[in-house]
């Protein structure tokens, strides 16, 4: 594992993780890196939050894992997991950046992506090798994400301000695709 090209990004709810993470990919494939792995994007009905999707970044594949309508999984808040459908999408798309991509994008490595066993052994292959990666995560402690955190640069980013985060981070990913 090379220090230095690993990034964490973290901050509340709504701080623009998602949205840092969107305009990275996109100002990465402007420059031609071929950037994979995986993004949760919610769900809305009426205006209301009622679960998310797994999406390979590479082939934009997509499954809805967590959900208010699902029933007999584990549950994180409301929201029922399938992990199952998780998997289907997740595993295979970071199997897949790891071997065909420059950059791995994980958002987000939270506490429903960690209820799978197979995604954890994914994403520490991942962390301890030497590709350029940048996961998002929440504020709240979870020993996982710990764990990266200690081999990461580590970002906060709080409202307004993922734009600027995007453009350092296309900065210092681009510095090491160049070396």
């Amino acid at each position: 594992m090379v220090r230095g090209r690993k990034f964490i990004i973290t901050g509340r709810p709504g701080s623009g993780k998602s949205t840092c993470v969107a305009a990275l990919i996109q100002g990465l494939r402007e420059r031609g890196v071929r950037v994979g792995g995986i993004r949760t994007p919610e769900v809305r009905e009426g205006g209301i939050r009622t679960g998310f999707l797994v999406e390979d970044i590479l082939t934009g594949e997509r499954e809805l894992f967590a959900s208010t309508t699902f029933s007999g999984g584990p549950s994180v808040s409301k929201y029922v997991v399938d992990l199952g459908r998780f998997e289907s999408v997740a595993i295979p798309a970071l199997i897949r950046a790891a071997e065909e991509c420059e950059v791995i994008v994980i958002d987000e490595i939270g506490k429903m992506e960690l209820l799978s066993r197979r995604f954890i052994e994914q994403v520490r292959r991942i962390w301890y090798s030497d590709v350029i990666a940048v996961g998002t995560a929440p504020l709240v402690r979870i020993s996982e994400v710990e764990e990266l955190k200690r081999l990461s640069e580590v970002i906060h980013i709080e409202r307004g301000h993922s734009e600027e985060v995007a453009r350092y981070l296309l900065d210092k990913i681009c510095l090491h695709l160049s070396t």
